[in-house]
């Protein structure tokens, strides 16, 4: 066996299908990780009115690079996924409840270059593939590629603070890693 074939065996299941290797990092029931790496944006700045405006919660938009793999950024259960897969949501035993968005105007795209990974009502664990997405797909069908993820009910908790910054930046902007921290939900 090759380098190539131990490779892609980390990818690919003995059925043929494909893999996402989990993440692992320390996680705290108060906070929210990054899902993907990429460069961290403000939601004002994000291209959609109802992002922007934030009526979805309060977090960030994150620009992907890297893997097409998105992760769960906290322990809890996926509540609602979407029939197109542009979308899911988390909630934790903690009542925080999480949403990531991927993409913008990506539902149009009726689920083609995304593949989810989880279903409805099922236990994930931060760090845990919840699907992957084609960044590529996304824009040759004319869509921004960015991510929002957002804590979607702050009105529960006293404040959300934005932690998500890195001393590594491009562009004047922060990049972020799976698994860095994002938003902390205080009580």
């Amino acid at each position: 066996m090759g380098l190539f074939d131990k490779i892609k065996s980390a990818f690919v299941s003995s059925d043929g299908k494909l893999t996402a290797p989990e993440a692992s990092f320390a996680t705290r029931p108060d906070t929210v990780y990054a899902p993907v790496s990429g460069v961290l944006v403000s939601l004002k700045e994000v291209n959609d009115e109802v992002i922007s405006a934030g009526l979805l919660g309060d977090g960030y938009g994150i620009l992907p690079t890297g893997s097409n793999v998105l992760y769960s950024p906290v322990n809890g259960r996926i509540g609602a996924t979407t029939v197109t897969n542009h979308s899911i949501a988390i909630a934790t035993d903690d009542g925080m409840e999480v949403l990531i968005h991927i993409g913008i105007g990506t539902v149009n795209m009726n689920g083609r270059g995304f593949t989810r990974l989880v279903e409805s009502n099922q236990e994930v664990r931060a760090g845990q593939p919840l699907m992957t997405f084609d960044v590529d797909a996304i824009k040759l069908a004319g869509h921004e590629e960015v991510i929002a993820c957002v804590i979607s009910n702050p009105d529960s908790f006293s404040a959300i603070e934005h932690v998500g910054e890195t001393g590594t930046l491009l562009g004047g902007r922060p990049l972020v890693k799976i698994g860095d921290p994002l938003l902390v939900a205080k009580k």
